[in-house]
């Protein structure tokens, strides 16, 4: 029964695929979905999707909101000219 062990290797692959996809194009609310769609129940699948959209957008995100503010501050408070 090899076919069947590679059929749900793929199905597994592709809905994988889905999930990192859906991660990073997403919106906060589509990563709470994944997190909740099995009633409240951290799976792996959440895990990843969580950590993909973590890394993708909310640290870049996090980042560029505080060097924006940082030349804020330096431009408002440091610079004299």
């Amino acid at each position: 029964m090899p076919f069947a062990a590679t059929a749900i290797k793929a199905a597994q692959s592709s809905a994988q695929t889905v999930l990192q996809r859906r991660a990073i194009q997403c919106s906060f609310s589509s990563v709470f979905h994944i997190r909740n769609a099995n009633g409240g129940k951290m799976t792996q699948e959440s895990r990843e999707a969580e950590r993909i959209f973590t890394r993708a957008v909310a640290w870049p995100l996090g980042v560029m909101g505080l060097l924006g503010g940082a030349a804020f501050l330096k431009r408002e408070f440091i610079d004299d000219s």
